[in-house]
């Protein structure tokens, strides 16, 4: 006979795997730490899977408790999706959600949970630079930023990490130039000095051809066959080709983005849509098509 998950254990779980501590998650589910203990113990017991390797120092998730993650964040979610649509609290009126240039392709999904949640909020979208956005959620004129910068601010939830690559036009031979021209953002972009600095180490001699503070400009450039670029994999369009180590180009650091929400006044509704909006972006199964 198959077995019933219970949704508060699968929540329990969730926290332990997201804080990576079974006192922060302890704490963040107001409970003592022996309770989430024997929680864990259950729901292993139920499904007959160890899902935590645990010493001293550090709680990391066993293969099959990496697998089971995005099955128990589904399930809290549907579960949170059916209690917003069958007459549970209603969050509704206006929501202002920033996002810089480079996070912006989560937006297709996050929008997407949020509509089917929550359809009476009216939501306003800013995309701008990271720094821009943490000072727009400062000054409380947004409720959420999703950025890959945290600019000295604490705070911010990893949501996603993605792979940054370097990209060329398919059809052009901008990436067997030298030096390599380069199409990158305007100063104060961490991915610009990254790639800049991973060329000076690989010895890779290169001009910084084009700059722009937003990737339309850049786009334009790369896809002329007119230079070089970095991208999150996930956002490369068919017209462009990934350009690794063989063809001379150094590895990149992976971008890290963040959720960053507004802290005044921000009271469970804000609680419950900043893990909707955590949920979309870390699901293992999210599927971004561009």
């Amino acid at each position: 006979m198959t077995p019933n998950l219970d949704l508060d254990l699968l929540r329990a779980f969730v926290a332990v795997a997201e804080s990576r501590s079974f006192t922060r998650a302890a704490d963040q589910l107001g409970r003592v730490q022996s309770a989430v203990s024997m929680q864990i113990k259950r729901l292993e017991a139920t499904l007959e899977i160890r899902l935590f390797d645990r010493d001293n120092r550090s709680v990391t998730l066993t293969r099959e408790g990496e697998r089971m993650l995005g099955y128990a964040r589904r399930m809290l979610a549907l579960n949170e999706e059916a209690v917003a649509m069958m007459g549970g609290p209603s969050i509704a009126g206006p929501l202002r959600i920033g996002a810089s240039d480079v996070a912006s392709y989560l937006l297709r999904p996050v929008l997407a949970r949020l509509a089917v949640s929550y359809p009476r909020l009216e939501i306003e979208i800013v995309c701008d630079r990271s720094w821009h956005l943490l000072d727009a959620l400062e000054a409380n004129t947004l409720d959420f930023a999703i950025v890959t910068q945290p600019c000295g601010r604490s705070g911010g939830r990893p949501i996603r990490a993605e792979p940054l690559v370097w990209a060329a036009a398919r059809d052009h031979t901008a990436a067997e130039s030298d030096p390599v021209p380069l199409a990158l953002f305007a100063p104060g972009c961490i991915y610009r000095d990254a790639a800049m600095k991973a060329m000076d180490v690989a010895g890779r001699p290169y001009r910084l051809a084009y700059s722009s503070v937003n990737p339309t400009g850049l786009s334009a450039a790369v896809s002329a066959g007119l230079a070089v670029t970095t991208a999150v994999q996930s956002t490369l369009s068919p017209q462009l080709r990934v350009l690794g180590e063989a063809e001379g180009f150094p590895p990149l650091p992976d971008v890290q983005i963040l959720l960053f929400a507004r802290s005044a006044n921000g009271g469970p509704p804000l609680d419950r849509l900043a893990d909707d909006i955590a949920d979309s972006a870390m699901d293992p199964a999210l599927n971004v098509s561009h």
